[in-house]
């Protein structure tokens, strides 16, 4: 099940999609929930210059579920968080490719303490974001953008949630004179990186994925 925001985010960010993955390892069977979110105000969204489903700005969290539970089988997921960190992210970025980014790299890599006390890490992916060129008239070369993912052991998984930051505007990509001058143009993006970076760590700082963890027993 779809994890809900914590408010106030719940209140201006709406679901745009649940994609669920599976993935058997031995004997383990991994299920990863990704859940992607949307400003609800189409201003701030900024999602009709896309030419992906994913909107250039957004939030997402990802439910990891292992069946049987980590612990069921003797493995704390603490103890083996560095080499599950980033396989998870590598995932995630699959993903994230599979929807038309272009992965520039990863810029950043952070510890941080989750709000379970568990030591996790956020990544920064610089990327490309595509854009339609059917709606500017002419052929634009993907917009600077960034994405966080932080990952962190929860008491039988991992949590996982982050964002999609835009760095710049089509203009800024490609310069206003060069843009088709029909006055029904979509709404260019507001470039607004700090506000969304810390919209992102709002949602790592209070998303409760704990509670849908799997007990073990």
């Amino acid at each position: 099940m779809p994890s809900d925001l914590p408010e106030p985010l719940a209140t201006s960010w709406r679901p745009l999609g649940t994609r669920t993955g599976q993935l058997n390892v031995l004997v383990l069977s991994i299920t990863a929930e990704t859940t992607l979110y949307e400003p609800v105000e189409p201003a701030v969204r900024g999602t009709t210059v896309g030419a992906s489903e994913i909107p250039v700005r957004s939030l997402f969290t990802v439910d990891l579920s292992f069946s049987p539970p980590l612990p069921n089988v003797g493995i704390p997921p603490s103890s083996v968080f560095s080499q599950a960190a980033p396989k998870a992210k590598r995932q995630f970025v699959n993903t994230i490719e599979d929807e038309g980014l272009v992965i520039d790299g990863t810029r950043t890599t952070l510890e941080f303490e989750a709000t379970n006390g568990e030591s996790g890490v956020w990544y920064v992916l610089d990327v490309g974001y595509p854009v339609d060129p059917d709606l500017f008239g002419t052929e634009i070369d993907p917009i600077d953008a960034e994405v966080h993912v932080a990952v962190w052991p929860t008491e039988t998984s991992y949590g996982m949630a982050g964002g999609t930051v835009p760095l710049e505007s089509v203009a800024d990509a490609v310069g206003e004179t060069e843009l088709a001058t029909a006055a029904d143009l979509p709404a260019d993006i507001e470039v607004t990186p700090d506000c969304d970076r810390e919209t992102i760590a709002e949602l790592v700082r209070t998303i409760d994925l704990e509670s849908d963890d799997e007990t073990a027993e």
